[in-house]
């Protein structure tokens, strides 16, 4: 897919998407609905087994088009929160893992963007943050609800009150990305790791991340339940005899994702 302003390229089962609107990959809702084809196609595409989002220069995506917010009342404010809070729980609800090469800049809709991902990497250039209170706003794809998922719930306030812009490396130490490397290194990183993941059985990684999400989502007794049931439920795959079989015979499995 090349459209005009999201690129999809699928190789070796990995799919990667770059968003490129310049100046700063402002997510316009003609971007995202562009963004929500390109998964759509990634998710119909039965060799996917790992997605990298991405931006182009120094900007992985620094919010929302401003301008844009001037065409809203109340009523459009809220279709449009929706309409982006629906594109983070399609990155959220993908079968396959997402991973998140910050490259740059991640503001507003782009740090909910990123939080959206299974696994986020970040070029030690990069800064994250929630700014929307200087604008008399609020995040609405996502913000106030993410953040304190992923860091401490003090900490999650204190950003979205001042709006402070941090760096990778403090990003890293609150939890909020899992990485930091040199901004020269970030899509090879990216791709080895997509590419590793892909490597695995699809099926098992799809569980992983069904069981984690979902036992998010509740108590840690009916988590262990789920993750039960759903590791029962492999033992019906094709897949988990070809590992096995790979195992004992001690050459590496060939996946089919049944």
């Amino acid at each position: 897919m090349q459209g005009k302003f999201i690129r999809l390229k699928v190789t070796q089962r990995v799919a990667e998407v770059t968003i490129d609107n310049p100046p700063v990959n402002a997510l316009h809702p003609d971007v995202s609905d562009e963004l929500l084809r390109a998964l759509d196609e990634a998710l119909n595409d039965a060799q996917v087994r790992a997605l990298i989002l991405t931006g182009v220069g120094k900007y992985f995506v620094a919010g929302a088009d401003i301008p844009h917010f001037l065409t809203l009342d109340r009523l459009r404010a809220e279709r449009y929160s929706l309409q982006i809070q629906h594109m983070q729980e399609r990155l959220q609800a993908a079968h396959f893992p997402v991973i998140a090469a910050i490259n740059g800049f991640a503001l507003g809709g782009g740090c909910e963007l990123a939080m959206a991902c299974d696994i986020r990497l970040a070029a030690d250039t990069a800064r994250l943050g929630q700014p929307e209170v200087g604008l008399g706003i609020i995040p609405g794809a996502g913000g106030t609800q993410a953040l304190p998922r992923l860091v401490p719930v003090g900490t999650a306030k204190k950003l979205l009150f001042t709006g402070e812009h941090i760096t990778a490396a403090e990003a890293a130490r609150l939890g909020l990305v899992d990485e930091v490397l040199p901004a020269a290194e970030l899509p090879a990183r990216a791709r080895a790791l997509a590419e590793r993941i892909a490597a695995n059985a699809p099926l098992a990684v799809r569980m992983a991340k069904k069981a984690v999400n979902l036992g998010l989502q509740t108590t840690l007794g009916e988590g262990l339940r789920l993750e039960a049931a759903l590791f029962g439920e492999l033992f019906e795959s094709r897949d988990v005899q070809e590992g096995v079989a790979a195992f004992m015979e001690k050459r590496k499995p060939a996946f089919e994702g049944k």
